[in-house]
C-alpha cells in the first residue's frame, strides 16, 4: 500500500501531496527522493528506508512513497500501473493533450479529490474516467486566454476521433436541434406560459424570464446529458445515478446502468503508427515496426453488446493474436474460443465448429482503447514513404552547394495522405562548409513549399497531399513516374567567396558612392546570434542531427491490412436503431527516419 503521493514540477519542488497513512514528516521523505533521483533514473528508488515508484508524464512527476517495512506485501508493478492510469485520468478530467504545472496549480482541489475517490487506505479502487465523473462533479479550472488548440484540445494525440467527428460540429447541431425544440415548446404551451405570466404579474420581469426558461428546460431535458452539451452538468446538477454505486460491485464495473442518448452512435478508429529507421548509406533496416490501437467513442442507451469481427482473427494471425492487448471489457470466452480453434487447425472437425471468429464486449461509456497491437513488417516490405535519394553536391568552382532529396509513396493509389512532412537537418553542411547567408537562398520543389529553419539547423519540406503509388516487382523497364507520386526538392546555399569580398571591400574603400541598400533580414547576424553557445561544439554532430524525419497521416488505409469485416450492436431491452461508425488511418511514429 502507498504512505503518500506527490506531484512535482520539473524542478522536483511539490504540487500536490496526499498522505494517506499520516506520516509525520512530508518534507524529508521528499527531501530523500530529491538525492537519489537524477535524469537517467530507474522507475524505483531507495533510500532511507523508503521505496520510491516515480513515473515522469510531460512536465510532472508522479511518485508513490512505500515503507521498506511494507514492500514484501506490495505489487511495485500495480502502483507504478496506477501512476499511470492516474496520468491518463487527469488528461481525459481535463480534457487537455498536455499537463503542466499551472492546470494542477489552478485544480488542487479537484486532484485531491480524484485521489480520494481512487485509493482508499493506499489501496487502488478504480480509475475509470467514465465512473468517476459521475461521482465527482467539480468544474475544471481551465485559463479563459485563448490558447493553441494543440495543446487544449479534447482527447489524445493516439485517439484521432476528434478530428472528423469533432465535438464543434456536434454542438453546433445540438444548438439547431434546441433550437428546433424550444420553438415547439412555446407553440405547444403557450397556455401554460401565459398562466405563467398572470400569476406573476407583481414579480419582476427577471422572475417571470427565469421561471419560464426554467419550465422549458425542464420540459426538454430528459435523462442523461448528451456528451456533446458545452458543460457536461448543465441542468442537471443535481441529479445522480443512482446505480453509480453499486457499479464498481458488479461483473460489469466500468459501466453504469441508466445512460440514454438521444442519437445512439458508435466509433471506431483503427490508427496503425509506422516506426522505421533505415541506414540509407547502406540499406540496411533497422527497425520496422506497427504499433495499432482500436479507438472506440461509445455514445449508447443501455447496457449494449457488440460483435466485432476483424479480419486478422479470421485469418487466424499467430503474431496479432500473440502481441495484441484487449480491453478488460471483452469477453475472454469469446477470445479463447478462437484461440483453441488456432491450435487446432489441422483437426477437421474444428472448421466446422464455428465459421465466424468474433470478440463480444458490453463496452463503457465515452472513449476508451478496445485493443492495442504490435506487428513486425517484413524486410522486404517497402516503407509507406520511402526516401528515393538523397544527395549533397558541392559546386565548389561556382561557390553553391545543392541538397538533392525525392521521396516517394508506397501504397495504394486510390489513397492520399493528408499530411507529409519531411525534415532535413543542416548540421554537418554547416560544419564542412562556410554557408554564406548574407546571399539569396534558393528552393526549388515540384510539390509543397520549403522553409528555413534558422535556429535548428534544418529544412521543413511541406508537401501536404501527395497520391498513393504502388512498385511493381517487375523484369521490365521502369516507367518514369508521375510527378504527383515522387516529389522532389533542390535546395541552393551559397558559399562564402573569400576573393569577392575582398574585392568589394576594396571597392568601398576607394568609392564615393555609399554601400547598396539592403532590404530583408540579415540571417548571418541572426545565426550568429542563436549559435553563439554553440561555437565551442564545431565537431559534436549528435545523432539526431543525421536524420532525415518524415510526418506524415494517410486517411482510409492501413498498413498492416487489418480490417474490420462487420461491426453489430445489440441491446435486447431497448432495441434502438444504432448508427455504428468505422474509420481507418496510418501516421508516421515518432521515429520515421533515415540516417544519412
Amino acid at each position: 500500500m502507498s504512505s503518500s503521493l506527490f506531484i512535482l514540477d520539473e524542478d522536483l519542488e511539490p504540487l500536490v501531496s496526499k498522505n494517506i497513512r499520516a506520516i509525520p514528516n512530508l518534507s524529508s521523505i521528499l527531501s530523500s527522493f530529491k538525492q537519489c533521483y537524477h535524469r537517467d533514473s530507474p522507475p524505483i528508488l531507495s533510500q532511507n528506508g523508503w521505496f520510491f515508484i516515480h513515473l515522469k508524464r510531460d512536465f510532472l512527476h508522479f511518485i508513490s512513497v512505500i515503507h521498506a517495512t511494507d514492500k514484501p506485501n506490495i505489487d511495485l508493478m500495480s502502483i507504478l500501473a496506477f501512476l499511470e492510469q492516474f496520468y491518463h485520468l487527469l488528461k481525459k478530467y481535463f480534457e487537455i493533450n498536455v499537463l503542466s504545472k499551472n492546470i494542477i496549480l489552478d485544480n488542487v482541489l479537484l486532484v485531491l479529490e480524484l485521489v480520494d475517490e481512487c485509493i482508499d487506505f493506499g489501496i487502488v479502487q478504480v480509475t475509470d474516467p467514465s465512473i468517476i465523473k459521475d461521482y465527482i462533479r467539480v468544474k475544471v479550472n481551465l485559463p479563459k486566454v485563448p490558447i493553441d488548440s494543440d495543446e487544449w484540445s479534447s482527447g489524445d494525440e493516439s485517439s484521432s476521433s476528434g478530428s472528423e467527428y469533432s465535438d464543434s460540429k456536434k454542438r453546433n447541431k445540438k444548438k439547431k436541434k434546441k433550437k428546433k425544440k424550444n420553438g415547439r415548446g412555446k407553440n405547444v404551451g403557450k397556455s401554460k406560459i401565459k398562466s405563467i405570466m398572470v400569476n406573476n404579474k407583481e414579480n419582476k420581469g427577471t422572475d417571470v424570464v427565469e421561471t419560464v426558461k426554467d419550465t422549458l428546460r425542464n420540459k426538454n431535458d430528459t435523462g442523461r446529458n448528451s456528451p456533446d452539451d458545452d458543460l457536461p452538468n448543465d441542468g442537471n446538477d443535481l441529479y445522480i445515478n443512482g446505480d453509480i454505486a453499486k457499479t464498481i460491485i458488479m461483473p460489469i464495473s466500468w459501466r453504469t446502468k441508466g445512460i440514454h442518448y438521444s442519437k445512439n452512435e458508435f466509433f471506431l478508429d483503427v490508427i496503425e503508427r509506422v516506426q522505421y529507421l533505415m541506414d540509407f548509406e547502406k540499406g540496411i533496416i533497422r527497425k520496422n515496426l506497427i504499433h495499432g490501437e482500436i479507438v472506440c467513442r461509445c455514445y449508447l442507451s443501455g447496457m449494449p453488446k457488440l460483435k466485432i469481427s476483424i479480419n486478422k482473427l479470421l485469418n487466424r494471425d499467430p503474431q496479432f493474436m500473440s502481441n495484441s492487448k484487449f480491453h478488460q471489457c471483452v469477453s475472454l470466452d469469446s477470445i479463447n474460443i478462437i484461440e483453441e480453434e488456432g491450435r487446432d487447425t489441422d483437426d477437421a472437425g474444428s472448421q466446422t465448429a464455428t465459421d465466424t471468429k468474433e470478440i463480444e464486449f458490453i463496452p463503457p461509456d465515452g472513449e476508451f482503447v478496445l485493443c492495442q497491437y504490435e506487428l513486425k513488417r517484413h524486410v522486404k516490405d517497402a516503407p509507406m514513404i520511402k526516401l528515393q535519394g538523397f544527395e549533397i553536391k558541392p559546386k565548389l568552382k561556382k561557390f553553391k552547394i545543392q541538397i538533392i532529396t525525392k521521396i516517394q509513396t508506397n501504397f495504394k493509389p486510390t489513397n492520399s495522405t493528408s499530411k507529409l512532412n519531411v525534415k532535413i537537418p543542416l548540421t554537418k553542411v554547416f560544419q564542412d562548409y562556410k554557408i554564406d547567408l548574407s546571399k539569396q537562398i534558393r528552393f526549388k520543389a515540384n510539390l509543397g513549399k520549403v522553409v528555413f529553419n534558422l535556429s535548428d539547423d534544418f529544412l521543413l519540406w511541406e508537401i501536404g497531399t501527395m497520391k498513393g503509388h504502388r512498385e511493381r516487382n517487375t523484369g521490365t523497364v521502369p516507367q518514369e513516374d508521375d510527378a504527383s507520386t515522387l516529389a522532389s526538392m533542390v535546395a541552393e546555399f551559397p558559399l562564402f567567396n573569400q576573393e569577392e569580398y575582398d574585392r568589394l571591400q576594396e571597392e568601398l574603400k576607394t568609392s564615393m558612392n555609399p554601400p547598396p541598400l539592403r532590404t530583408g533580414p540579415k540571417l548571418e547576424e541572426l545565426y550568429k546570434q542563436v549559435h553563439e553557445e554553440r561555437v565551442l561544439h564545431t565537431h559534436d554532430v549528435a545523432p539526431r542531427d543525421k536524420l532525415v524525419s518524415v510526418d506524415f497521416e494517410i486517411p482510409y488505409c492501413t498498413c498492416s491490412g487489418l480490417k474490420v469485416e462487420y461491426l453489430k450492436v445489440e441491446e435486447p431491452q431497448l432495441q434502438y436503431q444504432s448508427f455504428p461508425w468505422v474509420r481507418y488511418k496510418t501516421i508516421s511514429d515518432d521515429e520515421y527516419a533515415y540516417i544519412v
